[in-house]
């Protein structure tokens, strides 16, 4: 087969080329409800960084559930930087597995119908999965070089103890008071009261 000039340069071109240069920007961090916190990890091309987002405060914002908190980030050097009032603006939500928490089960038999409504569950339904959306974060507070500017935290709840249990039913309350079809805004703040309450203890 004949290899005509152009395709041969353009090959060798392709081979020298660099390889894809490392991602610049962090898009995502995942997190396990831990507490009232929110831990996990995520790589850059540089190192591997642990994280923790403390909510401080909770409130509806446009509508929309809003948590300022600090985001603090452990290098693998134990090195630890902390950003402070870093705002985390709900998007949407996804359904929870498993045992249906107790206060949900309760309010269920009540026909209580203030409850999150998912394609699996329906009014039974709670939140398993919060997806926000963190406001820009100047990452040299951190100590990071990458761009930090629209990063979505992926929180999972997976409650373990009466403290995650009861936040998990606040959080699931409000997602059913504030995002859905007739949103409730009296009785989301309900929710909120509590969220406060659980973020201002020790």
């Amino acid at each position: 087969m004949k290899v005509m000039k152009n395709d041969f340069i353009s090959q060798q071109a392709a081979r020298d080329a660099a390889g894809p240069k490392p991602a610049k920007k962090l898009y995502s961090m995942a997190a396990l409800m831990r507490g009232k916190d929110f831990t996990g990890k995520f790589d850059t091309s540089a190192a591997s960084y642990d994280f923790t987002f403390a909510p401080t405060i909770a409130r509806l914002n446009d509508g929309k559930l809003e948590l300022t908190g600090n985001l603090n980030v452990v290098s693998g050097r134990g090195t630890k930087r902390e950003a402070k009032g870093v705002q985390a603006t709900l998007l949407s939500t996804q359904g929870g597995l498993g045992g249906i928490p107790a206060a949900i089960r309760t309010r269920r038999r009540n026909n209580d119908k203030s409850l999150p409504l998912t394609e699996a569950t329906d009014v039974a339904g709670f939140v398993g999965v919060l997806y926000f959306r963190l406001s820009p974060i100047n990452a040299r507070m951190l100590g990071l070089t990458i761009d930090l500017s629209s990063v979505q935290l992926n929180a999972r709840l997976f409650a373990d103890n009466d403290v995650e249990r009861q936040l998990q039913v606040a959080y699931a309350d409000v997602v059913a008071a504030a995002y859905g079809d007739k949103p409730d805004t009296r009785e989301a703040m309900k929710s909120i009261a509590t969220l406060n309450q659980n973020f201002s203890r020790g």
